[in-house]
């Protein structure tokens, strides 16, 4: 099964797309169909499709400009364009965004259907690709694990264990590789009461690359003198720390932490966040995101919208940026400068 969002200002050409698409005998499933870009970011951060198929004129934001982001959030990505110009300057920059079709305006479902049809045999060659690659980082991880779950249950003292913690450093390459094996080891040991300890250990290791190796052993010794038993729900801590730890990564979405940090699907953990927060994953991020904003825009009163949108991982878009400050707070960035004003004159 692939899935399919379409983003056109037009609700008659998407429903004229939605009607002409054969979806059953292109085993296609559509996420959402979106009049606007903003709308289709905020359902890619929660329900990342495998094909965007999007017009090129769009409100707000161009249909180029959401490839060159979504394909941010997810760059295997297919893009297909649908445009009216018939332009190679257009063209030109859409298979410079990564746009894999560029079709013409109004096309017949034959031209549509077989370019979906090698949409989906890109994302066959990719998944067959990541999947390769998913495993064997799994593999390395859960072994990695598996020694320091064996170091803590050695009778090694301390500095034996930090002799061997070591010696297992030097055989990864890759530091993030030691930081997931580190939050799957301590989110797996953690005992109930000591979720707060567990969620400092997992924010230092994803900030602090260089003490990566001081942190393991510390983690080591301290799980070892507090024991404690495997708690089942611990990937929504995790999912949490690292959301406040990479906010300002562009690239942040459910299934980017489905991928790389909790190893599990994307569905699944989506419908577990929402029941243990309250509220789905795009709003979490856009909370911890439009704070963030709030706070350097209090803290330093001459950065610019497109200077705070980059620090907070949405680019340098302030037009995007504004949008979803307005949606989260009800007014504008210059506004809530006008207020903050206001309020400090009155003091």
């Amino acid at each position: 099964m692939y899935k399919l969002l379409l983003v056109d200002d037009e609700p008659i050409i998407r429903e004229g797309l939605e009607r002409m698409i054969d979806w059953e005998k292109l085993s296609l499933k559509m996420t959402a169909s979106c009049p606007n870009a903003i709308a289709a970011l905020d359902s890619m951060t929660d329900d990342m499709p495998d094909i965007l198929l999007t017009d090129i004129r769009l409100p707000g934001m161009t249909g180029l400009e959401l490839v060159q982001r979504a394909v941010a959030l997810h760059p295997m990505l297919q893009c297909i364009v649908l445009s009216g110009y018939d332009t190679f300057q257009y063209a030109q920059e859409a298979l410079k965004y990564g746009v894999i079709e560029y079709l013409l305006k109004p096309c017949d479902q034959e031209e549509l259907e077989n370019a979906l049809r090698r949409a989906c045999t890109n994302i066959d060659k990719n998944r067959k690709k990541v999947l390769y690659l998913y495993d064997e980082r799994r593999q390395r991880i859960k072994s990695l694990v598996d020694s320091f779950n064996a170091l803590r249950e050695s009778d090694l003292n301390a500095d034996q264990i930090k002799r061997q913690v070591g010696e297992l450093v030097k055989t990864v390459e890759d530091p993030s590789l030691l930081q997931e094996t580190l939050i799957a080891f301590v989110t797996g040991s953690m005992g109930s009461g000591q979720t707060e300890w567990g969620m400092n250990v997992i924010t230092d290791a994803l900030r602090d690359r260089e003490s990566l190796e001081d942190l393991i052993v510390r983690s080591l010794l301290r799980l070892r003198k507090e024991g404690g038993a495997a708690r089942s729900n611990d990937f929504v801590q995790q999912m949490l720390a690292y959301m406040n730890a990479h906010y300002a990564d562009e690239a942040l979405s459910l299934q980017y932490i489905a991928d790389n940090v909790v190893y599990m699907n994307a569905d699944y953990i989506g419908r577990e966040f929402t029941r243990s927060v309250g509220q789905k994953f795009s709003s979490q991020l856009l909370s911890i995101r439009m704070e963030h904003a709030k706070l350097l825009i209090r803290s330093d009163p001459s950065l610019h919208s497109y200077e705070i949108a980059e620090k907070v991982g949405l680019g340098d878009n302030p037009h995007y940026f504004s949008q979803l400050f307005r949606k989260y707070t009800g007014m504008t960035p210059k506004d809530y400068r006008k207020q903050l004003d206001e309020q400090t004159g009155q003091g």
